[in-house]
């Protein structure tokens, strides 16, 4: 079962990234069904899951994942951060090499954390 809420929650991250990046582009029509299909996919993953705690591994799968996909479906370098968002200017006051390796933290977290508590 934890296998199948971790693909659910990277499902749900990769889906509200793609979307973001696709309604930044003016790309709406494909943008808004699939940030929709995102929430199908929470839906579902708390469902399976039956508990509250699921926020805290699509928090950490969020944090490890959103930006780059996002970057990537906007045609953007994955590693870009931009200066409007509190979240990209705290980000961009860091080493890019330590928010790689923060990323990477979180994803261990996500999946160790989905693996222990479900």
């Amino acid at each position: 079962m934890e296998v199948g809420i971790i693909i659910i929650l990277i499902l749900a991250v990769l889906h509200g990234a793609v979307a973001d990046g696709l309604n930044e582009r003016g790309k709406t029509e494909w943008g808004h069904p699939i940030e929709a299909a995102e929430k199908v996919y929470l839906l579902i993953g708390g469902v399976i899951a039956g508990q509250w705690i699921i926020v805290i591994s699509y928090v950490a799968f969020r944090v490890a994942l959103f930006d780059i996909v996002k970057n990537l479906a906007k045609g953007d370098e994955w590693y870009y951060l931009g200066d409007s968002h509190w979240w990209d200017r705290t980000l961009s006051q860091w080493n890019p090499k330590g928010v790689l390796f923060g990323r990477v933290i979180f994803l261990i977290f996500a999946i160790g954390f989905t693996i222990r508590e479900f």
